[in-house]
């Protein structure tokens, strides 16, 4: 059965999840989009009744679960359960790795009130990776100073930046208050080939459940504000999998995004932004008076 057989009427005939995915990774293996520039994601939503989120969703849990399932020896009956269930099993896998095992080598597939349960009360399970960073990142103000100490090192910035030892960096430092078209949480300005430019960096909050909202929220966010630096860096607790701000980034097209994990006051990875912002305005931001002012960049920098 070709894929377009496949997902045609998919929702009202029924048809597995597993299937509707896989005929998906055959349209999506040759690129996103179609031969007439639509995305194949859009194609597929129009074509089974589901909508674009509910086919990102699947296809991450499907890919998930795959991997989780492959790494671990695992039997691969889970893979014929429910997406819906599959998705709560994934939320379990991200904050308690054994207790997603015992699910998927049990024969008795839970229910899906019963597998939330389970997520319930392994988010309250002190033990957990969820409760314990959700008991870490309860402070807004405790992330966002952590944040500042791993990236403030100018060893840091140099190489999170991509500058020579001896560029001319700032400090970073917090951004001043609510810029009416950007506010970033910290940025720091230095030279390249000559030209003044800044960077700006977001910290993003994850409290307890790890969903795709904020990711989707701050790369939206990013959209606009990143065109108004020549750098803009989404920084994220090390614990959070930054997959979906990294296929965001790249399927909007924010070449000058990077994403940053960290962990306590560590920077521990990073990926670097892929060239220049289609859009650029940062003239709009450097030849503001009063912005420029509060920023204290100094005539002589521009």
């Amino acid at each position: 059965m070709s894929p377009i057989e496949v997902l045609t009427g998919a929702r009202s005939r029924e048809v597995p999840w597993p299937l509707i995915v896989e005929a998906l990774r055959k349209f999506m293996s040759a690129g996103s989009v179609d031969d007439q520039g639509r995305p194949w994601v859009e194609v597929a939503a129009h074509l089974t009744g589901y909508t674009t989120s509910q086919l990102w969703i699947s296809i991450r849990t499907y890919t998930f679960i795959q991997n989780f399932i492959s790494r671990h020896d695992l039997p691969e009956h889970a893979l014929d359960w429910p997406m819906s269930n599959l998705e709560v099993v994934t939320r379990i896998a991200k904050a308690n790795e054994d207790q997603a095992k015992e699910i998927i080598r049990s024969r008795d597939q839970l229910t899906l009130r019963n597998l939330r349960n389970m997520y319930d009360q392994i988010k309250k399970d002190p033990t957990s990776k969820i409760s314990a960073m959700s008991a870490g990142l309860k402070s807004s103000k405790s992330f966002t100073d952590n944040l500042f100490k791993s990236l403030s090192g100018k060893n840091t910035l140099q190489q999170i930046l991509g500058l020579a030892q001896d560029s001319s960096l700032g400090r970073l430092k917090v951004w001043p208050g609510r810029y009416p078209l950007c506010h970033p949480n910290f940025y720091v300005d230095f030279i390249s080939d000559g030209k003044l430019c800044l960077a700006a960096f977001e910290g993003l909050k994850f409290f307890g459940d790890i969903n795709s909202q904020v990711a989707t929220k701050a790369t939206l966010k990013a959209a606009v504000e990143a065109t108004f630096f020549a750098q803009y860096y989404l920084c994220a607790p090390s614990w959070v999998s930054t997959d979906d701000l990294l296929h965001l980034r790249d399927r909007l097209g924010l070449f000058n995004v990077g994403i940053i994990s960290v962990v306590e006051e560590k920077v521990v990875a990073v990926a670097h932004p892929l060239g220049p912002s289609v859009h650029d305005r940062q003239s709009v931001l450097l030849e503001d008076h009063a912005i420029r002012a509060r920023l204290g960049i100094t005539p002589s920098k521009t």
